[in-house]
């Protein structure tokens, strides 16, 4: 008898593996720093989205770095408590940046997102794109 096992067992567990190939960003409040930055993104470009606008592949890329970052987190062990705390606290903050600091923060973030995701491996690359289609969707679903 062969033991049986869920894609998605089978996902988290070679992804536990090869954790380490992750470059995990500095601290975890700058990784939910970063996650605040990118959703304040996401939301107005599903928003443009929606109204019509070809934003669709920016819009990928800004969620797929989200997701990449906040995967190195939870890979290092950050619970889903004190992520979703850490990540209330740091939306607070980004709403109060100066226009011109929360596009900056945005645009770093970006590519700290993009550069953790061409470093991961095939199977990383796969978890993560799939991820950020399942939210893409979420967010422009009518």
């Amino acid at each position: 008898m062969k033991p049986s096992i869920s894609l998605a067992a089978a996902g988290t567990l070679l992804l536990s593996l090869t954790a380490p190939a992750l470059a995990a960003p500095e601290t975890a409040p700058h990784a939910a720093a970063c996650v605040a930055a990118l959703k304040a993104n996401e939301a107005g470009l599903a928003a443009n989205l929606k109204a019509g606008a070809a934003v669709e592949p920016e819009l990928f890329k800004v969620v797929r770095s989200g997701v990449a970052i906040i995967g190195t987190q939870y890979l290092a062990g950050l619970g889903k408590d004190e992520g979703k705390r850490l990540l209330e606290a740091a939306e607070k903050d980004f709403q109060a940046l100066p226009r011109s600091a929360a596009a900056a923060r945005q645009a770093q973030c970006l590519q700290e997102g993009q550069s953790i995701y061409q470093n991961a491996s095939a199977i990383e690359k796969s978890l993560i794109t799939s991820a950020a289609q399942r939210r893409v969707r979420k967010l422009t679903a009518a």
